[in-house]
């Protein structure tokens, strides 16, 4: 029985079978990157790469160093990518932590370069328009080309590897991802013809992996099918096993009369006599207020509705018909299709649910 008021509960048998899974659709030749950033998604960073590291995972990505430091002292060896940008100011720190710094332009690489040796990844911007040294065009290559030149003449600069990111390819038949594969491709030979060594050559995020395989290059990164979700509803793949299942518990059970109004505002009110369930997660736990009377949870293996407004760290249950008691389990959810029902009432994705669990949540660990 759970002890914990809200309780995550992660499966990292089923992280290894999907890091497993990813490995054998890439084959021995290509490297998988497990991105690990927000907390590895909520499901705990540092317990994640400590089971990915038993596997002999190659790399992870993180978002920025705070995050690199925080698995560094859990103990991670691998190498660590930072995803986002860090100040310059940092350097020395990357480089005594053995860090890997993202790169988006000549003027970061020289900033870098004048504060401390630095190994580096090389982001190009083919299209996502976020990120990256700017190539949307056969235009623009010979130009990147020049600039990358330049930061490899950067004494204190280690070029490891060079990297873009697709913007559309959660579409299975999506021209654009297609587009900015081959403008990749086009400037990795321009970067090449003129002697320049890369390193590992990437593009593949979670939905290219499954989209398009046949782009995988020296090495992918995995983000949310490592954790057993795939990254949009037009992509299927039932070999994936989702990692984490959030519960809460039963703080009370009330009858309430007809005509009893429920939580802030009085936004519902009883039309009979009913039951109803107290339960210990609110919008400060991640349970965002735009549920309420919109989702459902599972208490006893039968669902029950919200009502009324979710407060910051209670909602109420309606549970007529339903056997509970006081500390019962209520499951928030347990599978891909519950965190997709929250995604869709949200108006939002699977990634920012998970994401959006809060710190007093205790990530509890099944091997």
């Amino acid at each position: 029985m759970m002890k914990h008021r809200v309780e995550a509960l992660i499966d990292l048998d089923n992280i290894r079978h999907n890091y497993s899974y990813i490995k054998g659709m890439v084959g021995s030749d290509c490297k998988v990157m497990a991105v690990v950033k927000a907390d590895a998604y909520g499901h705990g960073a540092a317990r994640v790469c400590a089971a990915l590291e038993e596997l002999g995972a190659d790399i992870f990505a993180v978002a920025c160093i705070e995050e690199a430091v925080a698995l560094r002292n859990s103990g991670v060896k691998k190498d660590i990518l930072i995803l986002g940008i860090t100040c310059e100011d940092y350097a020395v720190e990357l480089g005594e932590h053995n860090f890997i710094q993202t790169i988006g332009s000549y003027e970061y690489a020289k900033r870098l370069s004048e504060k401390g040796c630095v190994r580096v990844h090389i982001k190009i911007d083919t299209g996502m328009s976020r990120l990256g040294i700017y190539c949307h065009s056969e235009q623009d290559v010979e130009k990147v080309a020049e600039e990358i030149k330049d930061i490899s003449e950067l004494k204190n600069l280690k070029i490891e590897g060079i990297f873009t990111h697709f913007a559309d390819s959660d579409n299975p038949s999506s021209a654009f991802t297609e587009e900015q594969y081959n403008l990749f491709m086009r400037l990795l030979e321009a970067v090449s013809a003129k002697k320049i060594e890369v390193g590992l050559r990437h593009c593949c995020n979670s939905a290219a992996i499954l989209n398009y395989p046949h782009m995988k290059l020296d090495m992918v990164r995995a983000g949310i099918i490592i954790y057993g979700l795939t990254p949009s509803r037009n992509i299927k793949d039932n070999n994936l096993l989702p990692a984490m299942t959030l519960k809460s518990r039963i703080a009370a059970v009330s009858s309430l009369k007809k005509g009893d109004h429920i939580s802030y505002g009085r936004t519902f009110t009883a039309a009979e006599d009913m039951t109803v369930a107290v339960v210990s997660i609110g919008y400060a736990d991640g349970f965002s207020r735009a549920l309420s009377e919109k989702a459902f949870v599972k208490i006893g293996g039968r669902k029950a509705r919200i009502v009324g407004k979710i407060c910051m760290d209670l909602c109420v249950a309606d549970v007529n018909g339903i056997e509970c008691a006081l500390g019962d389990e209520v499951v928030v959810f347990e599978n891909a299709e519950d965190i997709a029902v929250l995604a869709d009432i949200l108006g939002t994705i699977n990634y920012e649910v998970i994401c959006l669990l809060k710190q007093r949540v205790k990530n509890t660990y099944k091997e």
